[in-house]
């Protein structure tokens, strides 16, 4: 009867997930009565089984399969392990430079943080939220993405977004000959950068620049890997000089270790 106990406490944990969205152990607390300990035994083995998921920027636990009845907004497993795998290699990244590294991948017509190695850095960061979303075109991960697409694709998620001043190009005033040229740009110099005017998606300006390259699962780019600072502290070539070499090399092993994963 106690490996049913457990079970069934397990599915309450998973309901709660799908049906409230992240939550961290204190709100699985509140929502099921369950003692903490029970809960962080019972999460340790939904997060082996890849069921639920922790993230580094918040610390709050995200469920990674769909419910029968319940709404929520579940991840793939396969994609969670894909997660897994780029922030361990981002976070052995923020403990060698101690620089924070944001993970992003695309979604639709914006860029979408999925973790990020914030809460781990020893300087103090603009705080950001797992799921986050931000924009493609001016985003240095976004810039990053599209360099990275046939030129069809970027005039398609142009055409999509024509006229929109939060998601399109028109938020920054440019237009499609001004984007190419930057995306040549990128291409040339190896890493995605912001645009001068795209200070991040929160009311106030986050103060930062960011770095940014690919991550690949074999011939595919699967996401995107940046590293933060505040924009008083380097400027963006000097910081690349310095930095840009151990984003790739974490990159790199995080693009190995997704080809295993096919």
């Amino acid at each position: 009867m106690k490996q049913v106990r457990s079970l069934d406490r397990g599915l309450d944990l998973m309901e709660v997930l799908a049906r409230e969205g992240a939550q961290t152990l204190a709100q699985l607390h509140a929502a099921t009565g369950l003692p903490k300990s029970t809960i962080r035994r019972l999460l340790a083995t939904l997060q082996a089984r890849r069921i639920v998921r922790q993230t580094v920027s918040d610390g709050r636990y995200r469920i990674n399969i769909a419910m029968p009845a319940v709404l929520g907004d579940p991840l793939p497993p396969l994609a969670a392990a894909a997660i897994d795998l780029v922030v361990a290699a981002a976070t052995d990244l923020t403990r060698d430079v101690g620089w924070p590294s944001d993970i992003h991948v695309p979604e639709g017509v914006a860029m979408r943080i999925v973790d990020s190695t914030r809460p781990l850095s020893p300087f103090h960061m603009f705080t950001v939220e797992a799921n986050r979303r931000v924009s493609i075109f001016g985003s240095a991960a976004g810039l990053c993405y599209l360099a990275s697409l046939p030129p069809a694709a970027v005039a398609a998620l142009e055409a999509r977004t024509r006229g929109d001043l939060r998601w399109g190009l028109a938020r920054f005033r440019m237009t499609p000959a001004n984007l190419e040229a930057e995306l040549a740009t990128t291409r040339a110099r190896g890493y995605g950068r912001r645009l001068p005017g795209y200070v991040g998606e929160s009311p106030r300006s986050d103060e930062l620049f960011a770095i940014a390259v690919p991550v690949r699962q074999r011939e595919r780019v699967w996401g995107i890997m940046t590293l933060a600072w505040p924009r008083a502290h380097l400027p963006v070539k000097e910081f690349a000089d310095r930095f840009l070499a151990p984003l790739q090399a974490a990159a790199a092993r995080a693009s190995t270790q997704l080809g295993d994963l096919l």
